[in-house]
């Protein structure tokens, strides 16, 4: 078996780097052909995984959701396998899958590498620069907002970044007005600061931005929230931290197929903690796209 390990040198301060590195020992050593790819930019990255993989039989992401998202430019949507290394500071997508650490990860490499692969769904993000996948939550609203500031907070640890960017952002609260059609229904006009379409339950490291959503159920979750004073939207932002804001009449929660957002204002598109492109945008289901190795049971 040939196997590509993709690891972001800089996530944790450089700390999966290292991981990287015993993942791709550790699967020489049992036996395995190896190519590992390390590049320092994100570019790179992608370019130099995506030629290994010509010749690759499965991928091995080491790092946070950042790497989680590249790789699924990769293997998403083909016959070749994910296997999932949390060494980020944000590890959504290996949450859900019941991958909870790293050294978890790399002492069920032998099971995983030999293990019939689960699917598990993706997202298909059309937008006018290109088209992305996604395994986790599209956000354009408040969320995006604090991912994008988290980017800019070098200076604070990983581990309360997203935190800090949380803080940062209800200091500038800006609501924006959107226009959402779902599943090719009439278009309904929303001014809110909570805008996002969800394939995984978490997103910042555990936030249960969509706790109701699935992703084996081949349908997204629609998360759009009604426009919110100062004092009520912080109440709103505690429950969601706990998850119980779903049951909130002011926030309205949509299973469906696909969900189109535009706006007449300039807005960022994240997805998966990562900045992938700006309004208008299309997301749709894409049911089984992606094959994943697990080292445990999903317990999802």
């Amino acid at each position: 078996m040939h196997v590509v390990v993709a690891s972001n040198p800089a996530a944790r301060f450089g700390r999966s780097g290292e991981v990287g590195a015993r993942v791709a020992a550790r699967i020489a050593e049992l036996g395995h052909e190896v190519t590992h790819v390390a590049a320092a930019d994100a570019r790179g990255q992608l370019e130099q995984t995506r030629f290994a993989m010509i010749r690759g039989d499965a991928l091995v992401a080491v790092g946070g959701d950042g790497m989680v998202h590249l790789a699924l430019q990769v293997v998403g949507g083909t016959s070749k396998p994910l296997l999932v290394v949390p060494a980020g500071s944000g590890n959504d997508l290996a949450a859900a899958l019941g991958v909870r650490s790293a050294e978890q990860a790399v002492e069920g490499l032998e099971a995983a590498l030999a293990a019939r692969p689960e699917r598990i769904d993706l997202v298909r993000i059309e937008h006018p620069e290109g088209v992305a996948l996604a395994a986790g939550i599209v956000s354009v609203g408040f969320d995006a907002d604090v991912t994008v500031r988290s980017f800019r907070m070098r200076r604070v640890p990983s581990r309360i970044r997203y935190e800090a960017a949380i803080v940062a952002t209800l200091l500038r609260l800006r609501h924006r007005t959107f226009r959402v059609r779902i599943d090719g229904g009439a278009e309904r006009t929303w001014r809110t600061l909570i805008a996002a379409v969800a394939n995984n339950r978490t997103l910042g490291g555990g936030i249960p931005l969509a706790a109701s959503a699935s992703m084996r159920d081949g349908l997204l979750t629609a998360v759009l929230a009604d426009e919110l004073r100062y004092p009520a939207f912080l109440r709103l932002l505690l429950r969601a931290l706990r998850g119980t804001h779903q049951s909130d009449p002011r926030v309205t929660t949509i299973d469906c197929e696909a969900v189109e957002l535009a706006s007449d204002e300039d807005v960022v598109v994240c997805a998966d903690g990562e900045v992938v492109g700006r309004l208008p945008v299309r997301c749709s289901t894409m049911p089984g796209a992606l094959q994943v190795l697990l080292p445990a049971p999903s317990g999802v």
